[in-house]
């Protein structure tokens, strides 16, 4: 049985009394338009009105074309039965207030005192475009207020929401869903416990725990709203996304869809584990149409290749670009670089670094500090110049752990570089004014290279003869090659002009001169030297008790000397030498120096504010 049919035998019910009483009355009839006020209904229109007694009360039955009204609202119905404040409105109701509002349904019961209407059937609420379709609503008039707690659907040409309660507010244009609400549309599914609509900002607010899917993508949040007109949406209550294999959440969310900008702030987190990439800042933003991101606060990004951090991060997707504001930290593989400022083209491999720069290999276990630092990823490539801490008028300093020990570095310009990209041999270059640190080595040179490959230091002249002091010692060469095996001084060769120097008091001077030297440590101390091509020597004797008794001055082709506590042993000469022993009464206090004879104090680094 259909409610209308139901509503026809109430009909009946109610009149089956008053057709009893008619039998001793005239029914009155009217065709034509009725005029009449009935309770607080205005009967406007009707083919028939029929009057009937029931108690002491008179009950009307109003047919065709039936129209009534009260106040702004007008009613229309095939048939109404009136019986003071109530009416039973019945077959093709209609029930229009102000322009835009009109409600349909098969049967109504309506209460003129509280303008309160029970619609039942197939009702349907127009309110502008917008339809709502539904079995049983509650209409109240005065206060312009729609329930219904059967379920309903509502239309707006292409979405359509489905929901077991609602509220409309005609007044305010708002409406409120409750209890298995589902939205659909061409771009997404939402599914909701609660949620608000307001049709004439084309607002929607969540109040509930929410899901929206799209085809690619799902977006969690238990509050916010959506602008449906500027296509805007926040979403700030536990929100989170997924999409595509990535999965993303903040405090907050917010997607901008005129300019196609998604945000997200506080504690921001996005995991793609089809793209292996974790990101995390203070507020993500993303531009899908650019496919530009920036990070900012606290921000980290880290992929296979690639793991950034800094105060912000920027990066371009679509040209593999990435740009680090605010103190910054990019780790790819064994290297390490910090700096003020970032800027990497990862499809080029090229990087420029500027301010406070440290970059750092883990591999080879040396850093190199600079103001700035140019740099190639595909050719591992590096040009660092510029101070650490002063700036461009400062010098960039390498620093190295080598036997629980630093050694440090300083000159005009590094330059590291490799010449073959099939092994692993790195080439340091510097140049222009090059000074070593480390507590039992220093060094001065013009220029620099330095080969992982075989750990060989090589020390250039330009204008000045390149120097290396250990201890008490002075070792100096046109040119300098240096050997660090197992991180310890292993060798020296000093090539062209050699000069070997040593003085515990820097009063009397032990000398070596000659072609080439070769001196071999160990312990960090000479062991023993080899001297080439007009060996010359010049040392003073000690006693037991490391008193001066005289003065050793020899010359030969080749010479080769024995060392034990930094102190000459023996000496073996070959080749013809020619030598003279000198006492000390006789030698004197003055010093004796070889030809080319220099105790260079002034260029001697003795720390590291030295270089």
């Amino acid at each position: 049985m259909t409610f209308y049919a139901g509503c026809n035998l109430l009909a009946a019910l109610l009149l089956c009394p008053l057709f009893l009483q008619a039998q001793t009355t005239t029914a009155i009839t009217q065709q034509t338009t009725a005029t009449q006020d009935t309770q607080k209904l205005k009967i406007e229109t009707a083919l028939l009105i029929e009057n009937f007694r029931k108690s002491d009360r008179e009950i009307q039955k109003l047919s065709g074309n039936v129209r009534l009204r009260q106040d702004d609202i007008v009613i229309f119905c095939d048939t109404v039965i009136l019986d003071q404040d109530d009416a039973i409105l019945i077959g093709n109701v209609a029930i229009q207030q102000g322009d835009s509002l009109k409600i349909f349904a098969d049967s109504t019961h309506y209460r003129a005192d509280t303008k309160i209407a029970d619609l039942y059937g197939q009702v349907v609420m127009e309110n502008g475009k917008q339809q709502l379709f539904t079995q049983k609503l509650r209409y109240n008039a005065e206060k312009k207020i729609a329930e219904y707690h059967t379920g309903a659907t509502i239309n707006n040409g292409k979405s359509q929401l489905t929901s077991r309660h609602g509220y409309y507010f005609v007044n305010q244009k708002e409406v409120f869903f409750k209890g298995d609400v589902v939205a659909t549309d061409p771009e997404f599914t939402l599914r909701t416990d609660t949620m608000a609509f307001n049709s004439e900002t084309q607002v929607v607010r969540f109040v509930a725990p929410t899901l929206i899917s799209q085809r690619d993508s799902k977006i969690y949040t238990e509050g916010g709203f959506y602008d449906i007109e500027n296509n805007f949406a926040e979403f700030d209550v536990n929100p989170q996304y997924e999409r595509d294999g990535q999965r993303g959440k903040a405090k907050k969310m917010r997607y901008n869809g005129a300019n196609k900008r998604y945000t997200l702030e506080g504690d921001a987190y996005i995991d793609d584990q089809k793209k292996g990439q974790e990101t995390i800042a203070d507020v993500i933003i993303y531009d899908s149409e650019t496919e530009k991101t920036t990070l900012k606060g606290n921000a980290a990004f880290k992929d296979s290749t690639h793991n950034l951090q800094g105060e912000e991060i920027r990066y371009d997707s679509r040209n593999k670009k990435y740009q680090l504001t605010g103190r910054g930290r990019v780790v790819e593989g064994a290297n390490v670089i910090e700096a003020d400022s970032l800027d990497f083209n990862d499809a080029l491999g090229n990087g420029i670094a500027i301010g406070r720069v440290a970059w750092i290999d883990t591999a080879s276990n040396y850093t190199l500090l600079a103001h700035r630092m140019d740099y190639n990823k595909i050719s591992d490539y590096l040009f660092a110049y510029g101070g650490f801490n002063d700036g461009p008028a400062g010098r960039p300093l390498m620093k190295s752990i080598i036997d629980r020990d630093t050694l440090f570095m300083a000159a005009d310009t590094l330059t590291s570089y490799k010449p073959d990209s099939l092994n692993d041999e790195r080439i340091l270059l510097a140049h222009h004014q090059v000074r070593i640190f480390k507590s039992d080595l220093q060094a001065v040179c013009d220029s620099l290279k330095f080969s992982s490959a075989d750990s060989i230091f090589w020390f250039y002249k330009i204008n000045n003869i390149p120097v290396i002091w250990s201890d008490t010692s002075q070792f100096s060469g046109d040119t300098i090659r240096m050997l660090m095996k197992n991180k310890k001084l292993d060798r020296i060769w000093l090539l062209q002009n050699s000069l070997v120097i040593n003085s515990a008091d820097e009063l009397l001077f032990n000398q070596i001169k000659g072609r080439n030297t070769t001196a071999f440590f160990r312990n960090d101390q000479v062991q023993e030297m080899l001297v080439e091509g007009n060996a010359q020597v010049l040392y003073y004797a000690l006693d037991e008790k490391q008193a001066y008794i005289g003065l050793n001055q020899t010359d030969c082709s080749e010479m080769r000397i024995y060392f034990g506590n930094n102190k000459v042993e023996s000496i073996k000469f070959y080749q013809e030498p020619s030598g003279k022993f000198i006492p000390m009464k006789k030698a004197g206090r003055d010093p004796k120096k070889l030809e080319g004879f220099f105790w260079d104090k002034t260029r001697r680094p003795h720390n590291k504010s030295d270089l």
